[in-house]
């Protein structure tokens, strides 16, 4: 961000502003177990993760309470429709969900990257000359990487097969497959929780972007508090508070 706006972000960000904002009960914010984006862990019993404490330092710059619910996924956007729940995160964007949901300012720029083994150089620059190699891919079960990835990869059936993600850590490491494609936060702390880490790096190819938004229900949130929401978000993505967290939950440069 320029520097130059921060005063301006300031002045929005006023005292006046902020008791202005409409969250006089505990904003309920809903989750499920997708580390390093939002978890549970204990003891204490506390919600951690990139996406959770962004937005509760946001929401703490506003003044806002929160009270996070553990929920499945379908429950918590089931909630957005209908008022049960105020706020869900780490979001992609569609017709459908912004029919009952506001989005923020996107956070996250939510890039699928090729993981392959350590080092392991390919030359190729994009997905399709790599495969057109006839290298074999991974990549994961009912996941979507876009309309353009997924008519390539449907190009190339002998060649690329869907399974877990931690399946494909282990077809990797045995030589089965020669990539797979996987989160630039997500991939990292599955691979540390398997032990892996280490063993794989990624290519600096981006293979597919799709960025993240937290979404606030419609039923229970106004298009004012979605302004005043979103220039906390933009302040706060200015700060050193912001980079230390970024730092923490993500390797990939």
């Amino acid at each position: 961000m320029n520097r130059l706006f921060l005063p301006l972000i300031a002045l929005l960000l006023s005292p006046a502003l902020l008791a202005a904002t409409e969250c006089a009960s505990p904003l309920r914010v809903g989750f499920d177990d997708w580390p390093p984006y939002h978890y549970r862990e204990a003891p204490p019993p506390r919600v951690h993760g990139y996406a959770a404490e962004v937005l509760s330092a946001v929401l703490a710059r506003m003044g806002c309470e929160v009270t996070y619910l553990e929920l499945p996924w379908k429950r918590v956007l089931h909630g957005l429709e209908y008022g049960e729940i105020d706020v869900a995160m780490e979001a992609n964007m569609n017709d459908e969900r912004a029919r009952y949901a506001y989005f923020s300012d996107p956070y996250n720029p939510g890039r699928t990257l090729l993981w392959v083994r350590q080092g392991k150089v390919y030359q190729e620059q994009d997905l399709a000359t790599w495969l057109a190699k006839g290298y074999r891919l991974g990549i994961t079960k009912d996941y979507f990487y876009g309309d353009e990835v997924m008519a390539l990869l449907a190009r190339y059936p002998g060649q690329v097969s869907a399974v877990s993600d931690k399946q494909n850590y282990v077809k990797l490491a045995r030589g089965r497959i020669d990539g797979f494609l996987g989160d630039m936060l997500a991939t990292p702390s599955g691979l540390g929780k398997e032990g892996m880490e280490g063993q794989f790096s990624y290519h600096p190819m981006v293979v597919y972007e799709s960025p993240s938004y937290f979404m606030l229900s419609r039923q229970t949130v106004s298009a004012h508090f979605l302004a005043q929401f979103n220039q906390a978000l933009a302040a706060f993505k200015a700060t050193s508070d912001y980079e230390r967290i970024w730092r923490r939950y993500t390797r990939v440069r």
